[in-house]
């Protein structure tokens, strides 16, 4: 996992071939000019989805989830919320991977919450367990974000 501000992400450059593509394309800002669905950025490779009108919702209406072929970038463009993580020894499978959505699913008691707003980034690699839409203030809240998809390579 990797968190910040999104005018220092340029240094996480050289882990990825796939990971190099979505910051240069996160940094240029062209993510705020998506479409609500599916963004291609690199054909399969790096795309972004913009849900349409997500809404910020209670810790305890969560759900925590894993990829395995994916890393997510989650990034908000208008709004805040909070993504909250859980190391991966202590969490009960809940729904058995689904390889087509990449996913599945856990429950279990989260550890950290991370704050993102529009200035902060989190990037979160297979295998490392999280929960987004997390209220990030008082009240649950429509916001606006997207999630690169960058295939591990």
């Amino acid at each position: 996992m990797i968190y910040g501000e999104i005018k220092e992400l340029g240094k996480y450059k050289g882990i990825s071939k796939n990971l190099d593509t979505a910051i240069d394309f996160i940094l240029e800002g062209k993510y705020k000019n998506g479409v609500v669905g599916k963004n291609i950025v690199d054909g399969e490779k790096v795309y972004f989805n913009q849900p349409d009108s997500p809404m910020t919702k209670e810790l305890a209406e969560g759900f925590i989830e894993n990829h395995r072929k994916y890393i997510d970038i989650h990034m908000v463009i208008e709004g805040e919320e909070k993504i909250g993580y859980i190391s991966n020894t202590d969490i009960k499978l809940t729904k058995e991977y689904d390889e087509a959505g990449d996913y599945e699913l856990y429950e279990g008691e989260l550890e950290n919450l991370f704050y993102l707003d529009p200035k902060k980034y989190i990037i979160l690699f297979p295998g490392e367990p999280h929960m987004a839409l997390i209220k990030g203030g008082e009240e649950t809240k429509k916001i606006k974000k997207v999630i690169f998809k960058v295939l591990v390579d």
